[in-house]
């Protein structure tokens, strides 16, 4: 009898949870604040769950943070067409790039602070953090299409929005593929630090930090899991707009 991958998986997360269970048993033995288990912890989550405010906290944090992402995801593929298109462009904006990309989400996240509305805080830096991943994929995904493939077909006098559809739109698939799903990752993570950092109301980020000053690690553990959870159901859904094969 053959075993899927999801029964094993599953298994897999059994088998640690069973582990986690048990070690958190012998630690809390001698701990003042106990570690949280994984019963203890899915009561956490389902009192999150079923509480109003923290459940629109949770919605206006994937609001933002997916809102962030979008916008890197245009401005990052018309940036990368431009680069390609136009050298100069590519030669003054690759330093531009290179900062982005160095600079620490806690750093931005500070200077951010100087300028930006709290509120704002996590779309700006989710948009920062993604936007190069996006620009430079796409840009190389652009740069791989066959040039000799493209000049024929404007020699036979293909359209533009042809030569779009059938010709580019399939090259970059890949690589915009590879983009959106490792972005949409790095969206998450640096979404929720800045607002831990800034302290952003009504936000994933405020549910940890009123955990960890209540001393409530149950809940600290709950709603990381939440954010975990959060963050696959939107990665699989980027998944299916952005397939890595196929047409269409």
């Amino acid at each position: 009898m053959k075993i899927s991958s999801r029964t094993t998986y599953a298994a897999a997360v059994l088998f640690w949870l069973v582990v986690w269970q048990i070690a958190a048993t012998v630690v809390n033995r001698g701990l003042l604040i106990p570690i949280p288990t994984p019963l203890s912890t899915a009561a956490a989550l389902g009192q999150i769950m079923t509480d109003p405010v923290s459940l629109a906290a949770a919605g206006l944090s994937v609001i933002r943070i997916l809102a962030g992402f979008l916008c890197a995801l245009v401005l990052g593929t018309l940036l990368a067409a431009l680069c390609v298109r136009f050298k100069a462009v590519h030669v003054l904006t690759a330093p531009l790039l290179q900062l982005i990309r160095t600079i620490p989400v806690a750093s931005f996240t500070i200077l951010l602070y100087l300028w930006v509305s709290r509120g704002r805080i996590p779309s700006t830096i989710s948009f920062f953090t993604v936007l190069p991943i996006i620009w430079a994929n796409v840009e190389s995904g652009l740069r791989s299409v066959d040039r000799e493939l493209l000049e024929m077909a404007r020699v036979f006098g293909m359209p533009g929005g042809r030569i779009l559809k059938e010709i580019l739109l399939p090259g970059i698939r890949p690589f915009m593929a590879a983009a959106v799903s490792g972005g949409i990752g790095f969206a998450w993570k640096s979404g929720v630090a800045a607002e831990v950092i800034c302290r952003t109301q009504h936000s994933l980020g405020d549910l940890l930090w009123a955990g960890k000053s209540s001393v409530d690690y149950d809940k600290v553990f709950a709603v990381t899991l939440l954010i975990v959870l959060l963050s696959i159901l939107v990665q699989k859904g980027t998944e299916h707009l952005f397939p890595k094969g196929g047409r269409g």
